[in-house]
């Protein structure tokens, strides 16, 4: 059979062919008046939303409006309490707290104990949000509750730090570490494991903020062999940040007996802290660490308590193939007095040179 005979059966009839573009400019018809639907949907939507959220703010600042006055009016004496519980109705029960809450952070002494009292009544609504929900509904109740009604709600807030969020946990081991209570400190310190994400610093500083009380437990964890590396290094940035004389005693047994890089470069910023002549000895041994981490704090350490007669370990270590260890020579020898060394770098122009002037430069500043 001739080629052109198959092309008659492989090639449709005009009328198939118009079949078909029919068909498809339909679907794309259909496609079109569905994608306009949805447009118009989603603009009638976004419309309705913002319709709502301005009256919704409109709504809760005509509230503001009625309670501020008479909220004066109680924290200075001239109304009982009872006088805005009265315009404070149920359905607005979790924004009466919120805007208790924001008046609660600006204030201290008396006017925040009276907002306490006037939230205490309706704070169980905020306290059973603290369970369930969303991670952040959690974390904003715990902060709700720890600040207004901490003394009703303490073991509450301290089972949040088992809660499964990170974030809701950081914000109740922050709270019960303002408190400035030892047996939080146990607790907290107890929990520091679950926070390995944050940073170790910002731990310390948080830790920090028990205060003195907390000291005795902090020296306990950063000897404590059974505990992690991490949790005792931020247990000794915070012995750090709390000037702790006694800490020195036990940075010098973490920094000799501990081979944790991390663990004993926190021991050793201690020692630089609150160091004393008789730790000395400890310190210029790990001078000569082979982990230049551990080296450049035992110096760095060695420049804030050593003395005149560290001048040429300090020049040495300003020689070191770590810039990091120079660095802290060279501050070393500017805490010691011994600055010509720095001098005579800048001079020679070698590749001291640009460290030194450095230096040199802060001190200027």
């Amino acid at each position: 059979m001739a080629a052109g005979a198959f092309d008659f059966f492989l090639t449709p009839p005009p009328s198939a062919r118009l079949v078909v573009e029919e068909g498809t400019f339909l679907l794309l018809a259909a496609s079109i008046g569905v994608l306009l639907l949805l447009s118009v949907f989603l603009v009638l939507t976004a419309a309705y939303l913002r319709v709502k959220n301005n009256w919704k703010a409109a709504h809760w600042a005509r509230l503001e409006a009625e309670w501020t006055p008479i909220l004066l009016e109680v924290l200075a004496g001239s109304a009982p309490p009872s006088s805005l519980w009265e315009r404070a109705d149920e359905r607005h029960r979790l924004y009466f707290i919120d805007f208790l809450f924001r008046y609660a952070r600006r204030v201290r002494g008396t006017d925040r104990e009276m907002l306490v009292e006037l939230a205490r009544p309706v704070l169980s609504t905020v306290a059973g949000r603290m369970r369930g929900g969303d991670p952040e509904r959690r974390a904003r109740a715990v902060e709700t509750v720890s600040l207004l009604g901490l003394e009703d709600y303490a073991k509450e807030v301290v089972a949040a730090l088992d809660d499964p969020s990170p974030l809701v946990a950081m914000i109740a081991a922050r709270t019960l570490c303002r408190q400035e209570n030892p047996e939080y400190a146990r607790v907290v310190l107890g929990r520091l494991h679950r926070f390995d994400q944050w940073s170790p610093k910002y731990l310390s500083t948080v830790l920090s903020t028990m205060g003195p009380d907390a000291i005795p437990e902090l020296r306990s964890t950063l000897l404590d062999p059974t505990r992690g590396p991490l949790v005792r290094g931020i247990a000794a940035g915070a012995l750090e940040l709390l000037h702790d004389p006694f800490a020195a005693d036990a940075a010098v047994e973490v920094a000799r007996s501990e081979s944790d890089r991390d663990l004993v470069a926190a021991a050793l910023r201690l020692l630089g802290s609150v160091g004393r002549a008789e730790h000395l000895p400890a310190v210029r041994t790990l001078c000569t660490s082979d982990d230049f981490v551990i080296r450049a704090q035992a110096v760095a350490a060695l420049g804030r308590i050593g003395n005149l007669h560290d001048f040429e370990r300090l020049q040495t270590a300003f020689d070191d193939a770590s810039p990091w260890v120079a660095i802290h020579a060279a501050r070393g020898l500017v805490e010691i007095g011994e600055t010509d060394v720095l001098r005579a770098a800048v001079t020679a122009g070698d590749s001291r040179s640009p460290l030194a002037r450095q230096v040199l430069a802060e001190q200027l500043q």
